[in-house]
């Protein structure tokens, strides 16, 4: 009993709980800089965190890259500088976030311990050189990494001075997505072990008696690797090992996590995860961290939407992390934010001016506690040396993205003079919130077997929510385990992979007077990966109202037609033929094609709410836009009719605007509202706030 009480005093210490004290909320947001005093001289140190201080920020974050300087030799650690800078930050007013330097193993572990490092699909052990070249399945490996961080911990873990940790940095391998390495394959075996128990049900769920693919222990599997394979490996193989590898990658995480805690106290631990990446799934790390954060550069060669999108950034992928993340537990924000010019994208060019003054405060906007910045420093050697910091390269002078930096912390200054403890949330706003429902099992199963080069799952799912930001809905992005009962609206797109008990859930969140949006591909498979033995997708039919008989896909250069409201749209990658039933109306239909007539688009009434299913994936979004709208304003909400790049949302008594668009916008204020930033007029890459009074 008493080792059983000593046991769970010891986890209930492990667990996260959010303390009052980490964000207040009267300061709503706090904007803090990357530092590296191992790569300046220390004479310098004092002169840089001073001039941080005066650029207005409120905290620094440090160590990720640090591990030689931590621990130059094995088992002789030095946190002497460490502790020099954590002093003198905390005499200019700014709050540390300090970080294990995992990221980046030393040389001596390296050549004393070979096995640490990834083995790539071509089967080459990557080198010291670079970063995330450890395998952290490896036992050896996590082993120094408990103790550099348990070192660390146990120096800076009741540290005052210290506001709270990062654990890793951008968890990924930087191109070569996976490791090969005897030490994965046997976590990947393992795994597999505890999640079949026999070789048979392993055999039964990856569909074995396709071309005789069958095993007879675990102990024969290997990581599917399509360098090794004659044909592409089994779409249920690669489902599984993804499936592993983002559970290692969150155990990963949570182990140096639950370390921190172990020896922390009143420190709040995240870690930096990247946008959009595919890899990783945040939500696996819910119970081990206490802020999610991420790495967002909007800026670096792609050509965006309009004549400025390039020097804008994607304002719908921005705004989709922020709700990602926030969705989690309300504490969340950029971790890493650009600063100016970047130096690893194909084309780096320079930003908008004012665009890096916009991400911060669209970071407000959207709920955001923190944005942080790589880095204070512009680099003078490395293979970053081309990245723009806060500080030009002589250190001292302020960059225009330093500048912007420094206009963003002031308007924060002055927004929290305004802010208001009882402001409520408007219920014609609130009336709107939408689930936003994606899969990360989803997302994979179709990269593995897209049955088309057209598709592309995350421009499918930007689609709708620059449909929804158009209709001036809030949003929170939720992982399937999350309840969204309580939202007027879900919407779940390209949801391939459905059991029975989710689309009950769904079925009793419509009849109970939500409305569901439910998109093409919805409904094929079951979580196996596998076809129904039945018609196509027909677990679904009893709650769309129709069937699907068939679905069609066209090459590149090839378009299809859909007529709906008296408009054309173009569509190219994916198109399911309905075949609605009494009591289903028909939103649009297919134009052309040997189909032309058959309904694409549908919407239902089911108890006190409604089902809708679009079938069609257009190239431009317009319809989806369109049938967003109409489904809303029939559930009696008034949809907003916002050009999609132009971002408006509430928070904390606020409304906020961001201008993504290449023109200027005008703000959706009544002739009341009192402007406090900006104006009622946005031009592009400007952002305004204001209350309504």
């Amino acid at each position: 009993m008493r080792r059983l009480l000593s046991l769970l005093l010891f986890c209930t210490f492990l667990i996260p709980a959010q303390n009052p004290d980490w964000f207040p909320k009267k300061e709503m947001l706090t904007i803090g800089v990357y530092y590296y005093p191992e790569a300046w001289p220390q004479d310098q140190w004092a002169r840089d965190m001073e001039n941080i201080r005066k650029l207005g920020m409120e905290f620094v974050h440090m160590g990720e890259f640090a591990w030689y300087f931590m621990e130059p030799e094995e088992g002789h650690f030095n946190f002497d500088w460490l502790e020099k800078n954590v002093e003198l930050a905390s005499k200019n007013g700014l709050k540390v976030i300090l970080c294990t330097p995992s990221a980046t193993p030393p040389i001596w572990l390296e050549r004393s311990h070979p096995e640490i490092l990834v083995v790539d699909a071509h089967g080459r052990t990557m080198d010291h050189g670079s970063r995330e070249q450890a395998d952290w399945s490896s036992p050896v490996y996590r082993a120094y990494v408990t103790k550099i961080d348990t070192e660390l911990a146990k120096y800076f873990g009741h540290d005052s001075r210290v506001w709270g940790w990062q654990v890793d940095n951008e968890l990924s391998h930087y191109g070569r997505h996976y490791s090969y390495s005897q030490a994965s394959t046997q976590k990947f075996r393992d795994w597999l072990r505890e999640k079949y128990g026999t070789i048979n049900r392993l055999n039964s769920d990856w569909g074995g008696a396709f071309w005789s693919t069958m095993y007879q222990s675990f102990d024969q599997i290997d990581i599917p690797n399509p360098q090794t394979l004659v044909v592409d490996p089994s779409p249920h193989a690669l489902l599984d090992f993804e499936r592993w590898f983002a559970h290692e990658a969150a155990d990963y995480i949570n182990m140096q996590a639950s370390v921190i805690r172990q020896y922390s106290h009143n420190q709040w631990i995240t870690t930096n995860f990247m946008t959009m990446h595919e890899d990783v799934d945040p939500s696996l790390s819910q119970k081990a961290l206490d802020v999610f954060t991420w790495t967002h550069y909007p800026v670096h060669g792609e050509l965006g939407e309009g004549s400025l999108g390039f020097r804008l950034g994607s304002g719908e992928q921005m705004s989709f992390m922020h709700d990602f993340m926030r969705s989690f537990n309300g504490l969340s924000g950029p971790m890493e934010l650009q600063p100016g010019q970047v130096n690893w994208g194909a084309v780096n060019p320079w930003p908008l001016p004012g665009a890096i003054h916009m991400w911060i405060l669209r970071a407000f906007g959207a709920g955001a506690r923190l944005v942080c910045t790589y880095r204070y420093r512009q680099p003078l050697y490395g293979s970053e040396l081309y990245h723009k910091g806060l500080a030009e390269t002589d250190g001292v002078t302020p960059s225009p993205g330093g500048r912007e930096y420094a206009q963003a912390m002031r308007d924060v200054l002055e927004l929290r003079k305004h802010y208001d403890p009882n402001a409520k949330e408007p219920a014609a706003y609130a009336g709107k919130r939408t689930a936003f429902l994606i899969s990360y099992d989803n997302r994979w199963d179709i990269s593995n077997h897209p049955q088309t080069s057209r598709w592309d799952t995350v421009g499918h799912w930007m689609r709708y929510y620059r449909a929804l930001k158009s209709v001036g809905a809030p949003v929170d992005v939720l992982t399937p385990d999350r309840d969204f009962s309580q939202h007027a609206f879900v919407i779940a797109p390209a949801y391939q992979l459905v059991d029975q008990e989710l689309i009950q859930r769904w079925k009793s969140y419509v009849e109970n007077g939500g409305n569901l949006i439910l998109t093409c591909r919805t409904g094929q498979k079951d979580p196996r990966g596998h076809l129904w033995e039945a018609l196509w997708a027909a677990p679904i039919y009893p709650l769309i109202g129709a069937k699907i008989p068939f679905y069609d896909v066209l090459p590149v250069g090839v378009t299809g037609k859909v007529d709906a409201g008296g408009n054309s749209y173009a569509w190219g990658s994916w198109a399911d033929i309905l075949e609605p039933g009494t009591g289903t109306k028909v939103l649009a239909t297919y134009a052309d094609q040997f189909y032309s007539g058959r309904p694409a688009a549908i919407t239902r009434k089911l108890g006190k709410g409604s089902v809708s299913y679009v079938g069609v994936d257009t190239l431009d979004g317009e319809l989806e836009r369109a049938i967003i709208a109409q489904v809303y304003a029939a559930a009696g909400t008034i949809p907003s009719n916002l050009d999609p790049n132009f971002i408006v949302d509430w928070r904390d008594g606020f409304w906020t605007a961001t201008n993504f668009a290449s023109k200027t916008e005008t703000i959706p204020a009544t002739d009341s509202a009192q402007v406090l930033v900006g104006s009622r007029q946005v031009p592009p890459g400007g952002v305004t706030i204001w209350m309504e009074r």
